[in-house]
Formats: C-alpha cells, sequence, structure tokens
C-alpha cells in the first residue's frame, strides 16, 4: 500500500481533522427546509439521512466487536477512533433530523422514526452486520469472521454506500448553496468515512493474504449481500424522482456504485470474476450500460427486493441468458448432445447451444433437447442470480429435469 494508506498516516489525519457534531449550525437549514427544498425534495432527504442514522447506529454496535477481534495495537487504536466518529456522525445526524427535518424528540424517538424509511435491501445489510458482528464477539479469534465483517461494514456500508451516496446530495446542495449545516456536515462525514475504509482495505488486504479461508468469508459475504445491496438506492414506490430530484439519476447512483466496489474489492486483493453476481455480468460493457441492465433486472423483481415476484421482461430474459451463457463450462454443454432446454410454465422456452467454441443463449426451442429444465420464469431467475439454491428447487419439485442419466448427471457440473 502507498505511504499515504498506511496505519500511522490514518491515525495522524484523524488527530488532525477533529470536528465537532454541536458545533454546527442549523439554523439557515431549518429555514431553508421550507422556503428553499420542494416537498419531494423533503421527502428524499428524509428517506436518505434517515438510512445514513439507522447505518451508523447499527456500525456503532458492530465496532466493538471488531476492535476486541484486531490483534495489533495500531489496528486497535484505528478502530478505536472509528468508534468515535461513529458516535459523532449518529449525533450528527440525529440533530438535523429532528431540528432541521422534525423528525423525532429525542434521539431515542428520531432512530425509531428513521427506521420506518429503510429500504428492505437496507434492513437485510444492516441485518447481516448485526450477525457478523455477534458472531466475532462470540469468536473473536476467528480471523475469516473478523474478514467477512470488514469486508460488509468498510467496503460495502461506508465505501459503497456511505461515501457515494453523501457525494450525489452532497454536490448538490453546494451547487445550489442550501442546508449549508447539512453540506458541512456531510464534508466532515465523507472525510471521516474515506479514512475508515482505507484503513479497511488495508486490514482486508492483510487478512485475504494471510489466509484462504479469510478470501472465502470476504467473497462469500459480498455473494449474500450484493443482491440485497441492489435494493438500498430503490426509492419509496420505485419512484425516480426521489432520486432525480437533487439532479442526479438512479443510472448514476448505480454506475457510480458498480465502479467503486470493483475498485475496492481489487484494493484487497480480489478479482471481481471471484464474485458470483459479477462473474456473469457482461463486463466489456461500460459502467453505464451494466447499471442499465441492473436496473432492468431490479425493474423486473428479480433483484433488490425479494419479497417481490420476479415478471420477466423480455429484456430481463436476455440478460439473464447472456450471464447464464457465459457462467457454462463449454465441454460439459457439448458433451450433453443437444441444446439445453429451459421449458417455462408461464413462458416462451429458451435454449443454450454449443456454436464453433462457444455458448450461445437463444429465444424459443432448438431442436430435440439434450437436456430440458422445467419450471416457472420466476424461479428459474432466483436460480441465476443465486437467491434461490437450485437443489432446493428440485427437492420441492419446483423444478423438473428431462433427458438421458448421463445428461442428467451433469447438470451439477455445467455452470463454473
Amino acid at each position: 500500500m502507498p505511504e499515504e494508506f498506511s496505519y500511522e498516516r490514518l491515525y495522524l489525519s484523524w488527530e488532525e481533522e477533529h470536528w465537532g457534531a454541536n458545533a454546527i449550525d442549523f439554523a439557515t437549514d431549518a429555514e431553508h427546509w421550507h422556503t428553499r427544498l420542494s416537498e419531494r425534495q423533503r421527502e428524499s432527504a428524509l428517506w436518505n439521512y434517515a438510512m445514513f442514522l439507522a447505518g451508523v447506529e447499527t456500525q456503532t454496535r458492530a465496532l466493538p466487536a471488531m476492535l476486541d477481534a484486531a490483534r495489533r495495537d495500531d489496528e486497535r487504536a484505528l478502530l478505536a477512533t472509528q468508534a468515535a466518529d461513529a458516535a459523532r456522525h449518529r449525533v450528527f445526524l440525529d440533530r438535523w433530523l429532528r431540528e432541521v427535518a422534525g423528525h423525532g424528540d429525542d434521539s431515542q424517538s428520531t432512530l425509531a422514526a428513521a427506521r420506518d424509511h429503510l429500504t428492505w435491501g437496507f434492513r437485510q445489510i444492516l441485518s447481516e452486520l448485526d450477525q457478523v458482528a455477534d458472531s466475532l464477539r462470540k469468536r473473536p479469534n476467528e480471523r475469516p469472521l473478523l474478514a467477512a465483517a470488514i469486508a460488509l461494514s468498510h467496503i460495502v456500508i461506508e465505501g459503497v454506500l456511505a461515501v457515494p451516496g453523501g457525494f450525489f446530495i452532497n454536490r448538490y446542495l453546494e451547487k445550489e448553496a442550501i442546508l449549508p449545516g447539512l453540506s458541512t456536515g456531510l464534508g466532515y462525514t465523507q472525510r471521516d468515512e474515506a479514512r475508515h475504509v482505507a484503513f479497511g482495505q488495508i486490514l482486508l488486504a492483510d487478512l485475504i493474504r494471510s489466509s484462504r479461508e479469510c478470501r472465502t468469508a470476504a467473497v462469500e459475504m459480498w455473494d449474500r449481500i450484493l443482491p440485497p445491496m441492489v435494493g438500498v438506492f430503490i426509492p419509496p414506490g420505485g419512484d425516480a424522482s426521489y432520486i432525480e430530484c437533487f439532479d442526479f439519476s438512479m443510472h448514476e447512483v448505480y454506475a457510480f456504485g458498480l465502479k467503486t466496489f470493483e475498485s475496492k474489492v481489487r484494493r484487497v486483493g480480489v478479482e471481481p470474476e471471484e464474485i458470483f453476481l459479477l462473474a456473469r455480468d457482461d463486463r466489456a460493457l461500460t459502467y453505464d450500460e451494466r447499471a442499465r441492465r441492473l436496473l432492468a433486472l431490479v425493474s423486473s423483481g428479480v433483484l433488490g427486493d425479494d419479497r417481490r415476484e420476479p415478471q420477466l421482461s423480455p429484456e430481463a430474459f436476455e440478460i439473464l441468458f447472456e450471464a447464464m451463457a457465459r457462467a457454462v463450462d463449454v465441454e460439459v454443454a457439448a458433451s450433453v448432445e443437444g441444446p439445453i432446454e429451459w421449458d417455462f410454465t408461464d413462458a416462451e422456452p429458451w435454449h443454450l447451444v454449443v456454436v464453433d467454441g462457444r455458448v450461445e443463449a437463444k429465444p424459443g426451442r432448438g431442436g430435440t433437447p439434450g437436456l430440458r429444465l422445467e419450471l416457472s420464469s420466476a424461479d428459474w431467475a432466483r436460480i441465476a442470480v443465486g437467491r434461490f439454491d437450485p437443489r432446493w428447487a428440485l427437492l420441492r419439485r419446483r423444478m423438473r429435469v428431462h433427458g438421458s442419466l448421463s445428461a442428467k448427471a451433469k447438470l451439477s457440473k455445467l455452470f463454473h
């Protein structure tokens, strides 16, 4: 790691960058709240910063478990500074939501009101952080647990959700010269969070280099958390005006987040192709194009909220089958001796076929299949993105497999 990312440099930066959450004046913010913001902007700000407050509150509970699990003095010192930062961020956000937005009468009622605004995806992420922190408290010597906690807390929650989320709204506040107290506090919190993320990258990179088990723990955490993470910034009712009222778009948020996430996992020594969903993405496309395809899957209910029943659009079918074709083992597919067909109970069929040494996905039937899978399009979509284990689909008779015994035996080896 370069010198600017050393533990010593990060600690010195913390000492040099103190600020007071109670020193920020919100009087002008309170005036702007009523005179400079539209009703939709007020609703959007509440939605965004309620999630920030709930995230900080969960981080505050989780950090002591990571501190207890750290082995080096400099790691413990920096985790202690982060716990102090999290407390300060909570005071800042709590004050702003209560004194400016009129949310709650005290810190507990403000937090309770904030939880009403959490998206399904963010609830899953915070629940996952609570669970891994609880496991780490019970088994602080298990390094893979620490790796999983850092992979979620520092890389995902702070590095991919908090820092970019604050960036987009603060950009608008500075351009419009409104809510100066919020803008000032966000600038301070973004600086703190950038320092936390840099620490997390150093520690996680060390853990990943130290053992295969730590690497596996981090990748498995990202595999679990990416599907709900996609749903964090889905606004209430899917109404894009919650995003667009601050002069940025859903595509911009998702492209920025995707680029940020891939950059950070590379920084710790993991290639994006090692992560289930990213391995199936067409990484030859631009981030904006990949974000558009991701949002098509969100719109179809494939990703973002497990409570929704997937209802696949033609574009969603195409995206998922192209991803599936990239994941197929060509040699195994060729040995099936015929197309591999998905015979949907509620939609037109699709099939995969080997052509000139590569796998192609095509709508319709492709002749006599060597292997035929019968299931609903919704269950297939869940399986395709890792939301539903195909073994459970078979055991529950929600998927039926037709073909010769030798072809059926190859099904488990068909995908990388």
